[in-house]
């Protein structure tokens, strides 16, 4: 291929700029990229594709380059970042390559990619290593301490049983706190050791519709008494995941609650699969409600450990729900409006060729 032709077809933003700085040419990839049209980028100052608190240090960077002129990635141990026309911003990974006898004299071609996408990708991989060593080592605590609690409630228990003789009124009122307080750090623990425990994943061929079926049985009693209206949209045809049901199941369940207690006074809560949501192919369940909503400030931080916004809540729900979905590579969303609803999103691979 002619390299003119190459040049035009890159998949890549290919930049040609001068020793000046001056932008000499651009291949289309460069104008999509950036939001330009045809042409307008040509004699501008390669500064103008990047912010402006940048444009000293990018100066320093080609000056010191036709110094010591060689190909090289530009890339490494720095942070790049290219500017849109529109202002927007995005991380680039950038290499150079020299050329000098040109019919322009001394140029460096800068091929460009844009990486947002992987290092979001890299992200998510480092947050799921980071929860899964936090839940071994929160696992081991939750078991360490579950024994002397039940000592606690134990003795509690006998100690409440005993005669008013025995056993002052007031003491009595000071040991019924003691003993709803433990049970509640009990349950807490139970639900963490239950919920986290990996080693008792059976993974399978699952139907997501039909987990959500069978957990809908369940839960659909308590919803009817709260007032709270059903509605399934559930995909046909929908590919199976490779997964653990019953860890699925708990986490559906979680959602579920957490949008019947939004919705004090009734409501509306929609469960719906489909394909192609958060990742194109991906397998996706969303759970809706029409409830309070969450405050845009909290929206951030629902997934973190122990932040509740419930007052008898553990903050492990959301916690735990976010960590088994990524042991099955998938993704879980949030989105909210205050007065509207919440709606959360889970995105799971599926099994290749399933479809």
């Amino acid at each position: 291929m002619p390299y003119g032709e190459y040049f035009k077809a890159a998949s890549e933003s290919l930049i040609v700029a001068s020793k000046g700085g001056s932008i000499l040419e651009v291949n289309p990839k460069t104008n999509d990229l950036f939001g330009y049209g045809e042409g307008e980028l040509i004699g501008q100052p390669v500064e103008v594709l990047l912010p402006a608190r940048l444009h000293a240090a990018h100066r320093n960077h080609v000056e010191r380059f036709f110094q010591t002129p060689r190909t090289r990635a530009m890339g490494v141990g720095l942070s790049l970042i290219g500017r849109r026309k529109d202002g927007s911003e995005f991380p680039v990974e950038v290499s150079l390559t020299y050329a000098s006898n040109t019919r322009r004299g001394e140029v460096v071609v800068a091929a460009l990619i844009d990486i947002t996408q992987r290092l979001a990708m890299e992200g998510e991989a480092r947050r799921a290593e980071a929860l899964t060593s936090l839940g071994t080592i929160a696992a081991g605590i939750a078991h360490d301490l579950n024994n002397p609690l039940q000592i606690i409630i134990s003795r509690a228990e006998l100690m409440l049983a005993s005669s008013s003789e025995a056993v002052g009124s007031e003491a009595q009122e000071d040991l019924a706190v003691i003993h709803r307080n433990a049970q509640r750090a009990g349950r807490i623990v139970e639900e963490f050791l239950r919920v986290s425990t990996q080693q008792d994943r059976a993974l399978g061929s699952i139907d997501l519709n039909q987990i959500i079926n069978n957990m809908l049985l369940l839960v659909r009693p308590q919803l009817r008494q709260a007032q709270i209206e059903v509605q399934s949209r559930l995909a046909p045809n929908l590919p199976v995941v490779l997964g653990d049901p019953t860890a699925i199941e708990r986490i559906l369940i979680n959602l579920v609650t957490n949008a019947r207690d939004s919705m004090p006074s009734g409501g509306k809560l929609t469960i719906e699969t489909g394909d192609g949501s958060l990742r194109p192919g991906w397998v996706h369940v969303r759970v809706i409600d029409t409830g309070s909503g969450i405050e845009p400030d909290s929206l951030n931080k629902v997934f973190d450990l122990k932040f509740t916004t419930k007052r008898e809540g553990s903050g492990l729900g959301l916690w735990l729900s976010r960590r088994i979905v990524h042991e099955h590579n998938g993704r879980i969303d949030v989105q909210s409006e205050i007065g509207k609803g919440t709606t959360f999103t889970i995105a799971i691979p599926p099994i290749e060729g399933s479809k």
